[in-house]
């Protein structure tokens, strides 16, 4: 199985000495049937005190605390993760029944959330694009067709734009079409949570990349359909997760508050991923226990 390494750098500076700043990190890649972490470091500059534990939606949080008065703030994970085959192909199948549903921890992805208000401007979208409640079918098809219909257009919009800005002047990044899809899913019966984490390359080079954002939907048969509408594709292979919530709020890679006088400037990210070479060794031993 093939294993990448990643490394995500975000440096905060600011404009005076701050005396302390407290930090919640959320990049630590998911444990899943589809992805495995076999190795992960926390680097701070300067000297912090580091904490960590899962939070409500399953996602482990890093909490990084700095006593001494600093500029700047340096936050370095770096990542190795196993990419593992499906055990089967996931789909939408047949929709949820509402008494199942009502009883099912799925059913919290449903309703509204702070990013992903309920919007009659998504139940004329949803209408565009051909979505039925509950057809699996035409939500996928929406999925693909929503990149026609929006454009992608960096810094078109801020991390604290409305979903109702995004959807009049209908361009934006990949939080706001995940934003987007989420509410159309949402509003046609399906529990559809919001996902942060990366492409993966597909050859050994090095790819300086940049933090994606797609959705799942909840099937149910008990699994989760990832959905990229970004690109207008499933989200399988190439998906490395790091997060999972209802909207963005809840997966912020980096959020925290400092005590200074000032604003802090917007931080500078930075991401490198490689797809690591094959072990002849490693891959040997493995074949070995599989005998």
């Amino acid at each position: 199985m093939p294993i990448y390494g990643v490394i995500h750098q975000s440096r905060q500076r600011y404009l005076e000495t701050v005396v302390r700043s407290r930090n919640e990190v959320r990049l630590h890649p998911i444990e899943s049937a589809t992805q495995h972490s076999l190795w992960f470091q926390l680097d701070v500059s300067p000297m912090a005190e580091l904490a960590s534990q899962i939070d409500y939606y399953g996602n482990q949080v890093w909490f990084v605390s700095v006593e001494t008065p600093h500029r700047e703030l340096v936050l370095v994970t770096r990542a190795e993760v196993e990419v593992l085959e499906r055990p089967f192909a996931y789909t939408l199948g047949q929709p949820w029944d509402e008494t199942h549903l009502a009883y099912n921890p799925a059913s919290e992805f449903t309703f509204a959330s702070p990013r992903v208000p309920r919007l009659r401007a998504i139940e004329a979208l949803a209408v565009e694009l051909g979505v039925k409640p509950g057809d699996g079918e035409s939500l996928l098809a929406a999925n693909t067709e929503l990149r026609q219909r929006f454009a992608y257009v960096p810094g078109a919009t801020a991390v604290d734009t409305p979903l109702e800005e995004v959807l009049e002047r209908r361009m934006g990044v990949c939080q706001d079409f995940a934003h987007v899809m989420l509410a159309v899913a949402r509003n046609a019966g399906w529990p559809a949570r919001y996902v942060s984490g990366y492409m993966l390359p597909e050859s050994e080079d090095a790819v300086i990349g940049e933090s994606h954002a797609w959705l799942e939907v909840g099937n149910n048969n008990g699994y989760w359909v990832g959905l990229d509408p970004t690109h207008g594709v499933e989200a399988r292979g190439r998906h490395l997760s790091v997060a999972v919530g209802r909207d963005y709020d809840d997966v912020t890679p980096v959020r925290g508050a400092f005590l200074g006088q000032f604003r802090g400037e917007p931080p500078e990210v930075t991401v490198t991923i490689r797809l690591k070479p094959v072990d002849p060794e490693r891959e040997l031993a493995l074949h070995l226990v599989d005998q």
